[in-house]
């Protein structure tokens, strides 16, 4: 191949010809009218650039992206577009698309898209090489804490995991329901054999059949070729099904029947296949109150709550937080092979009063962005995310510029409204670091009543020139 390489993917014959004529000479090109093939192509080869056409028969950008995802290429993909509407560019989004390019287009168009996707190609690799690292060091996770809920579900977790009982893991987004799977697998007679994981909410319900069970050659446009599904490739291990409560109600029922009999049928196939697979499901959901409403199958519920596991949502295990973000702070920065970090008391402090709406992962995510941004060895409440300092209900040590402690504020009776608004708008100056477009945007007026606010109440002298008029860049137009 020559140094730079193109996969293009479209049901449109002439536009792939013209794809070929138009980039022949300057790159090697290799063109697909059928999006599964082009994808086994991926998977043997290398290529730079993804020129991905909306004309898939089965397939949204976002679909189609999440099939490129699974084959864990460095590739950078732009869409082929014919109008840029609303629905178009959502789907192009969702898929996380490095671009797009409408059609009809010249050489020149494609390459201006194509030489800056070139240069991202190497940021994407270092991102990917990170990636790669977070994702080795979450192989050894383990249930980290304390707190009487965590020891009871340590506990669970060793009298259910050598049962090969079907298991339902209970507990909002980011509590780590996929980390109790795996525990439950790693500590069972199963984890010699495979661990696989579906999102049952992230694929189309024309789509998750055939993931689930696989499908024979021919049972539909585009199946070229016999294909195992998940189920199969969980033979003998763990299959853990998350979101268990976004899988549609025909496949609810097919799965019920792998569960309870241990056999299944490929999409377009007539021969049953023996399967021997531990199940666990996870949801964030109230499957009960789906049962109710008709979109989970009541049998398949009973099945699946046998023996549900609950796991409880960091803010009502505050006491872990020091041990988990000590825990992640050591390991990301042993994986980025950065100097060790020491979090200080005040930030702390901090991060024991946050609510973490994202529960686990959101502390995992914090402490990892504060670690590649620190530039001192002791993160320190400056260091903080602005959520954190913006939702933190710790008031003792807080202060407003140009008003005084908080803590007095609130302490204090204020009846004159000029005060109030003088307060309301200093405290949202803060919040945003004295950004005035976003203050502006916090408080719901334009910039220019509120650099008159600030002129009036005397917050920020720094925008007021001497001749007491406003600095025209920091003023602007009122929005």
């Amino acid at each position: 191949m020559k140094q730079r390489s193109i996969l293009a993917i479209s049901e449109t014959k002439e536009l792939l010809k013209k794809i070929r004529k138009e980039l022949k000479d300057d790159y090697e090109v290799i063109t697909f009218n059928n999006f599964l093939d082009g994808l086994d192509m991926l998977r043997e080869s290398d290529f730079d650039i993804l020129l991905l056409d909306e004309n898939l028969t089965w397939f949204t950008f976002a679909e189609a992206m999440r099939k490129l995802k699974g084959i864990g290429k460095d590739i950078v993909t732009i869409a082929l577009i014919s109008e840029e509407n609303d629905e178009m560019l959502n789907d192009v989004r969702e898929g996380e698309i490095y671009n797009y390019v409408v059609k009809p287009f010249t050489l020149r168009d494609i390459n201006r898209i194509i030489i800056p996707a070139l240069n991202n190609l190497e940021l994407l690799k270092e991102k990917r090489d990170l990636e790669r690292k977070l994702s080795d060091s979450e192989e050894s996770e383990e249930i980290v804490g304390q707190h009487a809920k965590v020891k009871e579900l340590k506990q669970i977790i060793e009298k259910v995991a050598d049962s090969d009982l079907t298991v339902l893991v209970n507990g909002e987004n980011g509590v780590g329901k996929e980390l109790v799977a795996k525990e439950i697998y790693k500590k069972s007679h199963r984890r010699k054999k495979n661990f696989v994981t579906i999102n049952c909410a992230s694929i189309s319900s024309s789509l998750i059949e055939s993931e689930l069970f696989g499908y024979e050659k021919g049972a539909f446009p585009g199946a070229v070729a016999q294909k195992k599904g998940i189920i199969e490739e969980a033979d003998g291990g763990t299959l853990f099904l998350d979101q268990i409560g976004g899988m549609d109600l025909k496949s609810q029922a097919k799965l019920l029947r792998v569960i309870e009999y241990g056999e299944l049928r490929r999409v377009g196939g007539s021969r049953t296949i023996k399967v021997d697979v531990r199940f666990v499901a996870a949801t964030n959901e109230d499957l009960e109150d789906a049962v109710k409403k008709g979109t989970f199958r009541k049998d398949l519920y009973h099945r699946l709550t046998a023996f549900p596991i609950e796991v409880a949502p960091l803010r009502d295990r505050k006491e872990d937080i020091p041990l988990l973000a000590n825990y992640f702070l050591n390991k990301i920065v042993l994986d980025l092979h950065k100097e060790m970090i020491v979090l200080s008391g005040e930030a702390m402090k901090y991060l024991l009063e946050y609510q973490y709406p994202g529960n686990i992962r959101e502390l995992k995510n914090i402490i990892e962005r504060m670690v590649i941004l620190a530039n001192n060895k002791v993160i320190d409440v400056e260091d903080l995310p602005l959520e954190i300092k913006m939702k933190s209900d710790t008031i003792e040590n807080r202060s407003i510029t140009g008003i005084g402690p908080l803590k007095e504020i609130l302490e204090r009776d204020v009846y004159e409204l000029a005060e109030v608004e003088r307060i309301v708008i200093a405290s949202a100056l803060q919040k945003t670091r004295w950004n005035k477009q976003e203050t502006a945007k916090l408080l719901g007026i334009g910039r220019t009543t509120l650099y008159e606010k600030i002129r009036k109440y005397d917050l920020d002298r720094r925008i007021i020139k001497k001749d007491d008029s406003y600095d025209e860049e920091d003023y602007g137009d009122e929005e």
